[in-house]
């Protein structure tokens, strides 16, 4: 299959960039914004464009 993405490429392409913007974090911590309706990880919205969710949860990495 080259050339062509399967979707299970495309998760662990997705799985592998939030893993490495934590463990390249700079300073203490990392915050991950996440939609707590759908889980979609977002980056400092307060209402998810994905299910339109307003709520937001926020974790802190040290």
């Amino acid at each position: 299959m080259r050339g062509q993405e399967r979707p299970s490429d495309t998760a662990q392409s997705m799985i592998r960039n939030a893993l490495e913007s934590v463990l390249r974090r700079s300073g203490d911590q990392t915050v991950i914004e996440e939609c707590r309706r759908c889980g979609t990880t977002l980056e400092s919205v307060s209402t998810c464009p994905s299910c339109g969710g307003s709520d937001i949860v926020e974790y802190r990495i040290r």
